[in-house]
């Protein structure tokens, strides 16, 4: 399985894929953060899976990588 931040190294993700929900291990990589900073600082864009796995939008994982994410 390739990684989602290789599959978007030479083109920008669609309005589809930055929809998608994605692992907290693959927002860690996008952000460069760690999984409890972002939930700590960014807990309203955290969405449980299950009761013990938490993800989030790659749209929302790009814009804290960006700097343009709300902090909570």
């Amino acid at each position: 399985m390739t990684s989602i931040i290789d599959d978007f190294s030479e083109r920008s993700p669609t309005w589809l894929e930055q929809e998608s929900i994605i692992r907290m291990a693959v927002a860690e990589k996008v952000t460069s953060l760690s999984a409890d900073n972002i939930r700590r600082n960014y807990r309203h864009l955290v969405v449980k899976l299950s009761p013990r796995r938490d993800g989030m939008k790659l749209r929302d994982a790009l814009a804290i990588a960006n700097g343009t994410a709300r902090r909570t």
